[in-house]
Formats: C-alpha cells, structure tokens, sequence
C-alpha cells in the first residue's frame, strides 16, 4: 500500500495528465521527417517523457512556496508534504540523466546538445515564470526545441513542413500556458506579486471575482487567430497536402477553439473545476490540428487525436478515482 501511495505521489509530482502531450512532441517532428521505426520513434517518445517529468517536476520543485498558497495546489506533493524535497530533486536528477544518457547512446552528441538545450530552457522558465516576465515565450522555444529534436534523429535538413510545426508548438504553448495556465492560477498569483505578464496586464481573481483585462483577451484571441492562419494557410498553400474533407474538419476546429477561447474568457467567478473543463476542452482542440496535419505524411498519426484524452482519463481515474471530473490542474 506504501508503495502504491508513494508511485501516485510521484505521478503527481510528475503532471502525468499532461504526458502524452508533451513527450509525442519530438515523436511529431521525427514522424514529419518520414520516420517510420516503431522502435526509434519509441525511443524518442521515451526521451521526449524523460524531459516532461524533468521539467513538470522541476516546475513543482520551484514553486513550492506558491503552490502553499492555493487552496487546491497546496495538496500537491511538496507543499503538502508528500514528498520531501530532497526526494523530489533525486528523481528529477534521476530522469535528467537517464535522458542524457538515452539521447547519447542512440542518437550521439549532436542531438545530445539539442536535449540539453531543451532542458536549460525548460529550467530557465521553471526557476523564474514569476519572477521575470515573459518567460512563457522561453518555455515555447523549449517545446520548439522539441519537434526539432525530433526531426533531427532523422536529418537536419528540414522541409517546410518542420517550420509549420515549431511555429504551431510555440503558439500551443503559449496559450496553454499564458492564456490558460494563467486563468488556472489567477486567484494565487497576485499575492505573490509574481512578474508574469498575465499578471503585471492585471489579470486575478480576487474574492472568487475574475478580473480578466481587455488587454489580456486581445492576446489570447491574436494567438489563437496566429495559430489558426498557420494552419490553414500551410494547407492552401500545399505546405502540407490535405483532401478538402480534412481541411474543412480543421475549419470547424479551430472555430470551436475560438468558441471555447471565448466562453473561458468570459468567466465571471473563479471556479477551479469550470477553469479546468475550459482548459481541457482548448488543448484537446488546439492539439487535434497537429494530427490531422502529420496525417499528410503518415495517415496513421490521425490516432494521436486520442493522445490528450488518455492522458488525462487514465490518470484521473488512477490518481483520482474519477474520470468525468477532471482533477489535475
């Protein structure tokens, strides 16, 4: 029973909820690339999980003091107490080098240079998201980091298509964590005076009131409007070659995201579990591009639609007996 507890704890410490997002991201870049191997792109999968759990856990490490403040976030392991923090550093250590180790054994120095890249950049953001400003665009060229990485175990001479995804990654990440993060955290995150730029614009939520500035929904609906223009544009162009049926399917997309963008913005009282619903609703959309664009050079990656929605029930209904409510975030 003390183990299950303790492999649940580090799950948590992990953000396992949001694994099957992030580490299929250099998987995406190596499948644009042509790569086929069921057993490298395991590989690379595998490394690609090795920099999540580095960089979620490191994130937790860092704001253990925040995270004490919020009603919600003050259960998670290190501030609850779960976990000691010395414990949390040895397992963050443990996943840095073994994928260190990974990277260099199959794929050579060269790529080891991106992966470490992607670390540093990834342990910039975690060290100071509230104490500089932003450092959401830091954490979006570290996910860029990714799909290049990706691409790289198979060449380093890169077709458009490459460029499509590190700009769609780069904006994903930017309104996951900056528009929709900072929604999540807006009740805790002005009482820190914390200098993310979601904050210093004067987004909170204080006495359960949101106050969301005009000035912040204007960014959120410019990146989802960026983002939607890359991906339709790679495919009118020929980019990226799609039938007709797929490009309409991405048309009714990225309306919903726009749709959903909307009803999240519009939220009058700070409710954690509606935010959160919110959330899960605008990266399950945002993601749904990527595969139905890979779709062009290998249809099969039309299954990684599926790839956020295990994640999140699998862990909820292992985590938190729950599947219907999400209870991560």
């Amino acid at each position: 029973m003390l183990i299950k507890k303790t492999i649940t704890e580090f799950a948590k410490l992990s953000s396992v909820h949001f694994v099957f997002l992030t580490a299929v991201i250099p998987v995406t870049g190596a499948i644009a690339m042509g790569e086929k191997d069921i057993f490298i792109l395991t590989v690379i999968f595998i490394i690609g999980l090795a920099a999540h759990t580095f960089g979620f856990a490191f994130n937790h490490y860092m704001d253990i003091n925040v995270d004490r403040m919020g009603d919600h976030v003050n259960k998670r392991p290190l501030p609850s107490g779960s976990i000691s923090k010395k414990h949390a550093m040895i397992y963050i250590l443990s996943w840095f080098f073994f994928g260190f180790f990974l990277t260099l054994y199959f794929f050579g120095a060269k790529l080891l240079l991106i992966y470490l890249l992607g670390i540093a950049l990834a342990a910039i953001y975690d060290a100071y998201s509230k104490k500089i400003g932003g450092m959401d665009f830091v954490l979006g060229a570290s996910v860029v980091t990714g799909v290049v990485f990706g691409a790289a175990t198979v060449s380093f001479q890169f077709p458009n298509i490459i460029y499509v995804f590190c700009v769609l990654a780069f904006l994903q990440t930017l309104n996951l964590n900056f528009i929709a993060g900072s929604i999540k955290d807006a009740d805790h995150d002005y009482l820190i005076n914390s200098k993310h730029l979601s904050t210093q614009l004067g987004l909170r939520a204080e006495n359960g009131i949101f106050k969301i500035p005009n000035s912040f929904k204007i960014i959120a609906y410019l990146f989802g409007f960026i983002y939607a223009f890359f991906v339709l544009v790679s495919a009118l162009l020929g980019i990226i070659q799609l039938p007709i049926s797929l490009f309409v399917i991405l048309l009714l997309i990225n309306g919903m995201f726009f749709f959903v963008t909307y009803k999240m913005l519009s939220l009058k009282n700070f409710d954690r579990q509606e935010v959160r619903k919110y959330i899960v609703l605008q990266y399950t959309i945002n993601w749904s591009n990527i595969p139905i664009l890979l779709a062009s050079v290998a249809p099969m990656a039309i299954f990684l639609l599926l790839y956020p929605v295990i994640g999140l029930v699998v862990s909820n209904a292992i985590l938190y007996k729950t599947v219907i409510r999400s209870q991560v975030m």
